[in-house]
């Protein structure tokens, strides 16, 4: 309980005191668990869905909403936004950077948007990966399924006089699923990528850090379309801290990318983004985070097919501008804490948008917590609400669109109120539990009124739900984890809305989520990890519910070599964990075989 976290306040503080529902997955947890991918390795986070619909594709979400265009869970890579500015969504497949280097997972289930800005709405996903001086070495892991699947990276680390590099090399190959029916899925994918990470000391206690990456990728399609996707940033962050506390922080990074489906859609984008805040203490009980962000992105979207979908206008310019402050007040020392914040978000779709929280933490002992948050967020429009069109499929004549976005959608919002509880019972043992209610308006629908039907603000309705995960260490080698998660979501379409899709998707997530998961270092050599997961059915996709037993086995053969085996879905042949595109793919049942030398 006493490991420190940075995502609620954008500040170290011990999980145990922090004001919201909070879990870390630390990088020891993901490689005992024998994963390979990032989706993956976030099925161990109690409270986040995840759902593999074919071989390349995920659907990644907490409390609800989840699709393969979810778009209210911001994800970040050591402060960079994953998401794709085209719908706020993430191509999980794209950030599969080694393991190994990963540091830490934080997850916020819940609203962080006053600190983390518009899309924050249901929850943040913070990616830490780490030093550049704490990977000195090289290193080659290889894994290896039955199904054909692969995985392939090197690694290698150099110490500076002040400071270290590292640069790394990945390729990742996964063969054709099948759907339920037996038949081959067409959903292959293979990708590549290279990178570096550098960190100094400059002068006292102030550092540089600068990432950079190059990524290409090539994803099998049915009917022949593959598609391929490109990637390439630079980001740089300087850092200034004084007797080991932060005082400023200023980044930047720039990003172009493509992405190509033959006949059907491309788009070309480029991204410059800047953030810079400060720390200040002003008295002993005050923590004051004051900072603001600026974002630019271009794009070229052509999409020749006038029977299937387009943007109008082709190329579009959007800029965001923010500025934020919280202030953490320990109204009472080492009891309780009070913090407040707000961002003021300018966005070009929906102008200014205010998102503010207040959280409080009481710490009656130094065993037990209470905490309880309200907060708004909101989702902003983008090219897919507003410059979005879908036109009528052949043999109807090229160019006649049935349904396209509209200037007038305004920013989905949520006001969310979350009650929370942590004790720790002993050395060996504690409880985190977290209670949610969501209010969701302005919800994204599609207007038939007219003709072409308006995608356009149809929804409202609301979400509660409980979340549980408790830890006990019987023994110095055994750690168990047993999670639960309910989710009960309720959407409606406005009074006098002629939509329907919004309440024939009110059951796309799980309303039960169950995990246990057993750790057990059985010798200093071997290490046994055990995960039984438990999804209920999906009713509005016809997903049936599902069990799921994966195993990973750990065996460090000498100082320098590591060998693993990892069975997945192991008691099942196969089973569907979503639905996309009018089609259900089984997930396989697999054994990999991984092997890490370092040298």
């Amino acid at each position: 309980m006493e490991i420190d976290v940075f995502s609620v306040s954008k500040s170290s503080e011990p999980w145990r005191k922090a004001a919201a529902a909070i879990h870390v997955l630390t990088g020891d947890d993901i490689l005992r668990s024998g994963v390979t991918s990032l989706p993956d390795a976030l099925r161990l986070i109690p409270g986040v869905t995840v759902a593999q619909i074919n071989a390349h594709t995920w659907a990644v979400t907490a409390r609800g909403f989840n699709s393969t265009l979810a778009d209210k869970l911001e994800v970040l890579m050591d402060g960079r936004s994953l998401y794709t500015p085209l719908f706020s969504g993430v191509y999980w497949q794209k950030h599969n950077v080694p393991l190994t280097d990963i540091e830490r997972i934080e997850v916020i289930r819940g609203p962080g948007a006053a600190l983390w800005g518009a899309n924050a709405v249901n929850g943040v996903i913070n990616i830490v990966t780490k030093s550049a001086n704490d990977t000195i070495g090289h290193s080659l892991t290889a894994t290896m399924a039955n199904t054909g699947d692969s995985t392939t990276s090197v690694r290698g680390g150099y110490a500076l006089e002040n400071g270290a590099v590292r640069g790394y090399v990945r390729t990742d190959k996964v063969d054709d699923y099948r759907d339920r029916t037996g038949v081959v899925a067409d959903d292959s994918y293979r990708s590549s990528r290279a990178g570096f990470r550098a960190d100094f000391n400059i002068v006292g206690e102030s550092t540089l850090a600068l990432w950079g990456e190059t990524y290409r990728d090539r994803v099998d399609r049915v009917g022949g379309r593959d598609e391929e996707q490109a990637n390439d940033f630079l980001m740089a962050r300087y850092a200034l801290a004084e007797q080991g506390r932060e005082r400023y922080e200023i980044s930047a990074f720039i990003e172009k990318s493509e992405y190509d489906i033959p006949g059907l859609f491309t788009e070309q984008r480029e991204t410059f983004e800047t953030e810079a805040r400060g720390y200040f203490y002003p008295g002993e009980r005050h923590v004051l985070v004051v900072g603001g962000g600026y974002q630019v992105t271009r794009d070229d979207i052509d999409s020749p097919n006038l029977n299937s979908l387009g943007f109008v206008p082709a190329e579009a310019t959007d800029e965001t501008l923010d500025i934020y402050i919280q202030d953490t007040y320990d109204l009472i020392a080492e009891r309780l804490k009070l913090t407040a914040g707000v961002k003021a978000e300018r966005n070009d779709y929906s102008g200014l948008e205010v998102q503010p929280s207040l959280r409080m933490a009481w710490t009656p002992d130094s065993d037990t917590t209470w905490w309880a948050a309200v907060s708004r967020a909101v989702r902003i429009p983008t090219r897919l609400d507003e410059d979005f069109v879908i036109y009528a499929p052949a043999p109807a004549p090229a160019g006649i669109a049935i349904i396209r976005g509209s200037d007038e959608f305004d920013a989905e919002e949520l006001v969310a109120w979350e009650f929370g509880y942590r004790k720790s019972f002993s050395v060996r043992s504690n409880i985190d539990i977290a209670v949610f209610y969501n209010e969701y308006d302005k919800l994204r629908g599609v207007d038939s009124a007219s003709f072409p039907a308006l995608i356009s603000n149809e929804g409202e309705g609301h979400s509660s739900g409980v979340e549980v995960v408790y830890n006990w260490q019987p023994h110095e080698q055994l750690l168990a984890q047993a999670a639960y998660s309910y989710n009960h979501i309720d959407f409606e379409a406005e009074r006098g809305s002629t939509d329907t899709s919004i309440a024939n998707a009110n059951r796309n997530d799980p309303r039960h989520q169950g995990l246990l998961r057993v750790s057990w270092a059985i010798s200093p050599t071997w290490n046994l990890d055990v995960r039984y997961r438990n999804v209920s059915h999906l009713p509005d996709l016809a997903i049936d519910g599902y069990d799921a037993i994966d195993a990973s086995l750990q065996w460090q053969a000498s100082p320098d070599l590591s060998l693993g085996l990892t069975g997945r879905n192991l008691f099942d042949g196969q089973h569907a964990e979503f639905a996309a595109d009018n089609r259900i793919v089984e997930i396989p049942r697999s054994i990999q075989f991984q092997a890490t030398w370092n040298f």
